[in-house]
């Protein structure tokens, strides 16, 4: 297994990659290391967790976790928690409580 830093520092660049819904997973995490803008990133997050696609929900899930890590809070906590509330996919829910769990701490 290789190893690869995803490190995206330009929100344009990435709106424009997001558009083209390919490597999205890739693209969520790497905006989260490379773009400081707590507000940006949440609404990307927000964007993506109820996207049909398992892998890409659970990356923008996971994204809202590691935001609250790197900020400390969250600014769009209750749209988060309305999306959340939302999600049917049971392996998502696991995911979810996972980061609730998490958000407890912040």
């Amino acid at each position: 297994m290789e190893y690869k830093n995803y490190n995206y520092t330009d929100k344009f660049d990435v709106t424009e990659m997001l558009a083209n819904d390919q490597n999205v997973v890739e693209i969520i995490i790497g905006a989260i290391n490379g773009i400081d803008d707590q507000e940006w990133l949440e609404d990307m997050c927000i964007r993506y967790i109820l996207n049909k696609d398992f892998a890409t929900a659970r990356a923008a899930i996971y994204g809202v976790g590691d935001v609250a890590r790197i900020y400390k809070k969250l600014l769009k906590r209750k749209e988060i928690q309305q999306e959340f509330d939302k999600v049917t996919d049971e392996r998502l829910k696991f995911v979810i409580k996972e980061v609730t769990d998490d958000l407890e701490i912040f």
